[in-house]
């Protein structure tokens, strides 16, 4: 499993920083960025396989866009425990 503040390298050849880790839904959706510049965003879920872990990123527009809603809704939970 990864960790936030891991280094990934993708498929295409380049290293991620695993930024935010968040489980929806029995998903475990892992949230990276780039460690290059221009910086790259990728959402990506998390399966584990034997010993390998296979991230596959997530290419439909309406499953993004409910993830980062629910990534959005749960920060501001949490910050409003923080205060």
């Amino acid at each position: 499993m990864l960790k936030v503040g891991q280094l990934v390298k993708l498929d295409n050849d380049k290293e991620y920083i695993v930024l935010n880790i968040m489980n929806l839904h029995n998903i475990r959706y892992i949230f990276l960025i780039s460690n290059f510049k221009p910086l790259d965003i990728v959402i990506a879920t998390e399966k584990i396989k034997g010993e390998d872990v296979i991230l596959e990123e997530i290419k439909d527009n309406m499953e993004l866009d409910y993830v980062l809603s629910q990534f959005a809704l749960s920060k501001d939970e949490k910050n409003e425990f923080d205060e």
